[in-house]
């Protein structure tokens, strides 16, 4: 966000010298303010992507009718528009900002290290973040965890940069600092992604000493719980999430986690698509109570069966009736299967 108050204030104030001189026109600067205005707003709003890539796009294509095409704020804004986009695209517009990048601030520039993350070039970005700042300093450490956290790298490299990042930020700053506590998120959520709950836990418990990610913590330690058969645990944290969510005071229920079912082996070979609805009642607990299938198209796929097994697994943030759990019968939940495409 900090970019892009920087290039709103460049042109604010390079507008006025422009129009004194006649060398551009006001409606394109008033186009370029309201394009980075509604850019920054897509960005922290979390609207969806094509806003965010409308928005982008045209900051740069009205910005290099306003600024020279290897300055900074060209830079800047191809940096943007590359963000934002997917696939071959992306890599091509990303290619073109570190070109700009390079060219301005030289190859082993600070400003560079954000860019090569989100080129994929952890080894260069954090090469470049130890010859400036050292490999125990903590804005090293910023870099291990900006790389775990947005990076491309596999699981592995990622845990390997989060722990990393833990180590420093504990030494300097102590285990319950923010970057300890987000690097112990981030290799919480690694450890469940490689199917090690129990493992996992530690991580996350460590992580609710930080208000700003508590309750995702408490989110996934219900479900660390929940797959390692602690189910007491599992509702303990279900209802904290509640609790700090304030869904105490007469909320609906609420999905915590669902776990996708598994797409039946012989309806996948032939390509076979359909769905499953499953009935069920959720607990003061937030638990699945007798789920059973009330429609399955088209039958004989075993869409039902798998559908089934997965709601087994269902947790819910429980419906609270005058701030007190209550359980709720025919609830309805509908799984699709459909191939990838």
């Amino acid at each position: 966000m900090r970019i892009l108050v920087l290039i709103c204030s460049s042109i604010i104030g390079f507008s006025a010298i422009a129009q004194d001189d006649g060398l551009f026109s006001k409606e394109n600067i008033t186009l370029f303010n309201e394009a980075q205005r509604c850019y920054k707003a897509a960005i922290q709003a979390g609207r969806q992507i094509t806003e965010s890539i409308r928005c982008a796009k045209t900051s740069l294509d009205i910005g290099l009718s306003l600024f020279e095409p290897d300055s900074k704020n060209i830079a800047i804004l191809t940096y943007n528009y590359g963000k934002t986009l997917n696939g071959d695209e992306r890599d091509s517009v990303l290619k073109n900002a570190l070109d700009l990048y390079e060219n301005i601030h030289g190859k082993d520039s600070p400003e560079l290290i954000d860019l090569l993350i989100d080129t994929g070039k952890a080894t260069r970005a954090l090469s470049i973040a130890e010859e400036n700042f050292g490999a125990g300093s903590i804005l090293y450490a910023d870099v291990l965890l900006a790389e775990a956290i947005s990076g491309s790298s596999r699981v592995s490299s990622k845990t390997r940069f989060s722990k990393a990042a833990y180590e420093i930020y504990s030494k300097k700053n102590g285990p319950e600092s923010v970057g300890a506590t987000l690097a112990s998120f981030q290799l919480g959520k690694f450890k469940m992604a490689q199917g090690k709950y129990k493992s996992s836990i530690p991580y996350f418990l460590q992580a609710t000493k930080n208000s700003n990610v508590a309750n995702y913590a408490h989110a996934f330690l219900a479900q660390a719980y929940d797959r390692t058969n602690q189910r007491d645990k599992a509702t303990e944290h279900v209802l904290i999430v509640a609790k700090q969510s304030d869904m105490t005071q007469d909320q609906d229920y609420l999905p915590l986690f669902v776990r996708s079912p598994n797409y039946p082996l012989a309806a996948q070979r032939k390509g076979r698509e359909g769905y499953a609805v499953v009935e069920l009642t959720v607990s003061k607990e937030g638990l699945v109570l007798n789920p059973i299938v009330i429609e399955e198209k088209p039958k004989g796929q075993k869409f039902g069966k798998a559908a089934l097994k997965a709601a087994s697994s269902l947790r819910y943030v429980p419906r609270f009736v005058d701030g007190e759990p209550v359980e709720v019968p025919g609830v309805l939940y509908k799984y699709t299967f459909q191939m990838a495409r």
